[in-house]
């Protein structure tokens, strides 16, 4: 595989753990957080070396810190984790370096810092900009600070900024989240990330949400956010290169070259390899995580330089079907040619029995050799994918 290779770094510390979230999170300690950077920077080596096998280590173009709260810990640690890759892996001189940020967990001096360590793209949780949805996500952040946050940002000297927002929160209005889009949109960052909101077992907005405490999410007014969002974005300059990432492009560009390089690998099969407690890796052969507990990790990793704690095979059939419902994420969707000498599968002949009822459904289409979901797809995605498993 000729893919550059990423890698993702998790760090797991929080201020406070947000309503809807179900990401591997822990409670911030500068004690912890040392002996963790430290066992983090120890698997990083051992993962270059173990990856050589003899060979050249593999080529890296995009190293990601996401969380967790990244921005939580101090500069100079995750300037010492980037070293870290530099030393054990290939990494290319112009990498993308993402790190996501919370709005109010840094300062002008950690900034200034992450440029010096070569960071140089920046992922802010915004979420909202209308303060009561901000305190009902259990976000430590003001939509002022957001604001400021972004303008520190760009004062700083950062030239790539990505912005989340999420949309069909509970009692969430349409207006409410015109008004979302509209200042986000009014801000230009570089890259915006619109998610509709998923509520997931195991959260604490879905304990709210079965208890009563809170109104389950409209999906038919949800519907009309996503159409909001495909049809904003589209006339602010925005590409809508995946189901939720919009890259802002200059006129006349056909693929923005502002897409997030790091999140492209997870969509087009390319290897990445994840550090750090409960953190995924995939090499095109098998998926393997490591376990989930912040100071099992650092226990494991001075004992063995590693922390895997499940590692899956992948047979060819798991490829294929992984690459189909990947890849149609993407607007440009799938060549057929392309997956039929890649995974020796007739996309067409092997789903034969779901492609006319989705076609008929308005959910993809096929034009020039390629199949690729529609609009209606696009925001139904989870029911074509459910074709292909």
């Amino acid at each position: 595989m000729n893919q550059r290779a990423g890698i993702y770094i998790h760090i797991p510390f929080c201020e406070r753990k947000c309503t809807y979230c179900n990401f591997n999170t822990t409670d911030f300690s500068g004690e912890l957080a040392e002996q963790y950077i430290h066992a983090v920077a120890h698997e990083i080596t051992y993962w270059g070396e173990h990856l050589k096998q003899g060979i050249a280590s593999p080529r890296v173009d995009s190293i990601f810190f996401g969380g967790g709260t990244p921005s939580i810990t101090e500069s100079d640690q995750l300037a010492r984790l980037v070293a870290a890759c530099r030393a054990a892996f290939d990494v290319d001189a112009d990498s993308e370096i993402t790190i996501e940020i919370n709005p109010g967990s840094f300062s002008r001096p950690k900034v200034d810092g992450w440029l010096n360590a070569g960071i140089n793209r920046a992922s802010v949780g915004v979420q909202s900009f209308i303060d009561r949805e901000l305190v009902s996500l259990s976000r430590t952040h003001t939509a002022a600070g957001a604001r400021r946050t972004l303008d520190l940002l760009r004062e700083a000297g950062f030239e790539n900024i990505s912005l989340d927002l999420i949309a069909g929160l509970p009692e969430q209005s349409l207006e409410d989240w015109e008004f979302n889009l509209r200042e986000a949109l009014a801000i230009r960052p570089e890259h915006l990330s619109l998610y509709l909101l998923e509520v997931k077992e195991g959260t604490q907005l879905y304990g709210q949400i079965k208890r009563g405490l809170r109104p389950r999410p409209d999906d038919d007014l949800t519907a009309e956010m996503y159409r909001m969002i495909c049809d904003a974005t589209g006339k602010a300059g925005y590409e809508q290169y995946e189901i939720s990432n919009f890259a802002r492009a200059s006129e006349g560009d056909r693929v923005s070259s502002l897409r997030s390089r790091h999140n492209l690998k997870y969509w087009t099969g390319a290897p990445f390899y994840g550090v750090g407690c409960g953190a995924h890796s995939y090499d095109g052969r098998a998926r393997w995580v490591n376990v989930l507990k912040t100071e099992t990790f650092i226990e494991r990793v001075a004992s063995e330089g590693h922390a895997i704690a499940e590692r899956h095979e992948l047979s060819e059939q798991d490829r294929a079907a992984e690459a189909l419902f990947m890849g149609l994420r993407l607007k440009e969707g799938i060549s057929l040619d392309e997956f039929h000498s890649e995974y020796g599968v007739d996309v067409i002949e092997r789903f034969s029995a779901d492609l006319p009822r989705l076609a008929d459904a308005g959910l993809i289409e096929q034009s020039g050799g390629r199949l690729t979901l529609t609009a209606a797809g696009r925001l139904l995605s989870n029911e074509v994918f459910v074709s292909f498993v």
